[in-house]
């Protein structure tokens, strides 16, 4: 079948194809990237090619991927198909990106993880900086009631006090 030959799809047909809503459409092509035609009007216009890759996503989806690890897929995919090796939507195929996809998950958590951890840390590092400013407030406070006082009588010296002598 020549690029003449092949059949486009409006969104209200893909839709409906899908059982998906038109505005979900528009979400997935601007978050995923999809590279979707369009029309002299400049509407959107599927390819056979533009559903099997929806439907794809749709799977990916319904496996618990989120829309970030979907993406990553699909970009491997596309690295792939660059390179010259070819790629078929098979069960193989599906197994593999959903396997890169989990691991995708899987790293995205673990640094989420790794970020709260990094976040609990600098705030106790927070709260030990202010107490030790408030510690130093409290003496810089003393000394100068200390060198006010001194200021009216003779007095051992604010210096002295401060060297502890």
């Amino acid at each position: 079948m020549t690029d003449m030959d092949e059949r486009f799809y409006k969104i209200g047909e893909v839709s409906e194809m899908l059982g998906i809503e038109q505005h979900t459409l528009r979400y997935l092509e601007n978050n995923l990237k999809l590279k979707i035609k369009r029309d002299e009007r400049s509407d959107r216009i599927y390819s056979e090619s533009d559903i099997e890759t929806l439907k794809l996503v749709l799977k990916l989806k319904e496996k618990g991927l989120n829309t970030t690890a979907i993406k990553l897929a699909l970009e491997n995919a596309e690295e792939t198909e660059e390179t010259g090796m070819a790629t078929r939507t098979n069960n193989t195929d599906l197994v593999e990106l959903v396997s890169v996809a989990r691991k995708i998950v899987e790293q995205n958590e673990e640094l989420l993880k790794q970020n709260k951890n990094m976040e609990k840390r600098m705030e106790k590092l927070e709260e030990k900086i202010e107490r030790r400013n408030e510690e130093r407030e409290k003496k810089v406070q003393e000394f100068l009631d200390l060198w006010k006082s001194e200021q009216g009588s003779k007095n051992k010296s604010w210096l002295s006090k401060l060297r502890g002598k």
